[in-house]
C-alpha cells in the first residue's frame, strides 16, 4: 500500500512541475516505460526531458537536420523477485539528432546515477506460520552509464523509444561490477502554450 500511495503522490509532484514548467520551456517529453536491467528484472522508468539547446544543420540554406542537447532526469524502480528491490536516480545529458523530413530519431547520452539497492539477506523462520521474516541490506550505488537509443519522434504528442544502458556500479561498501540494460516506452509531448 504504501508503494502505490508513492507512486501516485511522484505522478502528481511531476504533473504539477509539469504544468508549471509548460508555459516556460519550449517544448516538454515525459518518458515513461519498461526498464530491464541485466535483461533478468522488471522494472519501470519515469523521465521529463528538457531542451538545453537546438542546432539546426543547414545544406544549400535549407535546415537538414536537427540536433538537441537535453536534460533527462529519471527515477526509476526495478527488481529481481526474491532477491533485491532498487530503486534508481538517473540525470541524464542526452544528445538527439534527426533528419527534418523523417520522425526517426538516434540518441546517445552519458548519466550519473544514484542506485540505492535493497538485497535480501538471511531470514527468521517463524515456526508458528511457517512464514520466513528476511533482513534487508541496503546498498549505495555511484551508476555512470553511457546510453545509445533510437525512437520515434511525436508527431503530436505520442512517440516511441528504445535505449540500451551500460555502465558499472561504483560502491564502498561491495565489490564493483558491470550494469546493463533495456528500456522502452512512451514519449509524451507538451508543447508550451503561445
Amino acid at each position: 500500500m504504501n508503494l502505490i500511495k508513492s507512486c501516485s503522490l511522484l505522478i502528481i509532484f511531476i504533473s504539477l512541475m509539469i504544468n508549471s514548467l509548460n508555459a516556460q520551456l519550449k517544448n516538454l517529453e515525459l518518458q515513461a516505460g519498461y526498464f530491464a536491467p541485466y535483461l533478468s528484472n522488471i522494472g519501470g522508468s519515469l523521465g521529463c526531458s528538457f531542451d538545453l539547446k537546438e542546432i539546426g544543420r543547414k545544406s544549400n540554406n535549407q535546415l537538414k537536420s536537427n540536433q538537441v542537447f537535453q536534460l533527462l532526469p529519471q527515477v526509476s524502480y526495478f527488481t529481481q523477485t526474491n532477491v533485491s528491490q532498487n530503486f534508481l536516480l538517473n540525470p541524464e545529458l542526452v544528445y538527439k539528432w534527426n533528419k527534418l523530413d523523417r520522425r526517426f530519431f538516434l540518441t546517445s547520452s552519458l548519466g550519473l546515477g544514484y542506485l540505492l539497492s535493497f538485497q535480501k539477506q538471511d531470514g527468521i523462520l517463524n515456526l508458528g506460520t511457517g512464514s520466513i521474516e528476511y533482513r534487508y541490506n541496503a546498498l549505495n550505488y555511484f551508476l555512470p552509464t553511457l546510453n545509445l537509443g533510437l525512437g520515434i519522434d511525436p508527431k503530436r504528442h505520442i512517440g516511441f523509444f528504445f535505449k540500451t544502458s551500460y555502465g558499472r556500479k561504483l560502491s564502498a561498501q561491495n565489490v564493483n561490477s558491470a550494469f546493463f540494460g533495456i528500456s522502452t516506452g512512451l514519449i509524451i509531448k507538451f508543447h508550451a502554450k503561445q
